[in-house]
């Protein structure tokens, strides 16, 4: 999946699943907390929905604030998330 293709998939989740009223202001440099008001537990909802509806894999350990901090990061990180998986799956 290539890094828009998650944000077009980030969009779905917030507006479809999530309902999330502030869809206005989404867009790629949109931070999930200030411009989104999305809370900790939406966006973990956000990411539950991302590992069970689309595969990916975040660890805990991962799940580190900075990451989460807007629409563009989060697609960066899942792109690289992404590509890891692949490899270690290539290597088995």
């Amino acid at each position: 999946m290539t890094k828009q293709e998650i944000i077009d998939v980030i969009y779905h989740i917030l507006e479809k699943k999530l309902e999330l009223p502030t869809m206005a202001a989404f867009h790629e440099e949109a931070r999930l907390n200030e411009d989104l008001y999305m809370d900790s537990i939406m966006v973990l909802q956000l990411i539950l929905h991302l590992e069970l509806d689309l595969g990916f894999k975040i660890p805990d350990e991962m799940l580190i604030p900075k990451e989460f901090r807007t629409v563009g990061s989060l697609a960066s990180f899942l792109e690289e998330q992404q590509k890891e998986t692949l490899l270690e799956e290539s290597h088995d």
